[in-house]
């Protein structure tokens, strides 16, 4: 009998510390993961407002002409689209994809091209119909600069089908 424990007083103290100590820990996380999680999706929402009410893209139409048109033969085909800015944001970036017969190419080289509010575009991009074949679609995506970071805007893409695309020597 000569073993000493802990008082029971002392015990409960113990107990109540340790527990308000680890409660603390736990709101310290909880309160980190609900901050974090709220500019998650704080970030989400922005850049679904703004792709939703800010960026729009169209071809620019003369005497209802949509002005798209493919050209070339074999290696050296291209196509050559007049766009237009009618949205309110700038949109800094574009990516398109072209959509052929056998394969889809994404054509990268307008990336980093800025595109103005009210701004007309030219661009001409190159096509391999011997690697993709015929012009099935294309479509083309809009990027915007939030916090410094591009995002895409996929779902303000614009759609062109094969049916709107003319010869360019027809135009």
């Amino acid at each position: 009998m000569k073993k000493r424990g802990v008082s029971p007083l002392i015990a409960t103290v113990l107990l109540i510390a340790f527990t308000v100590a680890l409660g603390a820990v736990v709101m310290n996380w909880g309160r980190t993961y609900v901050e974090d999680t709220a500019a998650s999706v704080k970030e989400g929402a922005d850049k679904e407002r703004i792709c939703s009410q800010d960026v729009r893209i169209s071809l620019e139409e003369f005497s209802s002409i949509k002005q798209i048109c493919y050209g070339g033969a074999s290696a050296n085909g291209y196509l050559f689209m007049r766009l237009y800015n009618n949205g309110n944001k700038d949109i800094m970036s574009l990516s398109v994809v072209i959509y052929g017969a056998g394969n889809t190419q994404t054509n990268n080289s307008v990336n980093g091209t800025a595109f103005n509010v009210s701004k007309p575009m030219k661009l001409n991009l190159t096509y391999d119909y011997d690697a993709f074949g015929s012009v099935k679609k294309v479509k083309i995506i809009p990027e915007v600069k939030l916090s410094g970071v591009l995002k895409s805007c996929g779902g303000n893409s614009l759609d062109i089908d094969s049916a709107e695309l003319m010869n360019c020597t027809n135009m």
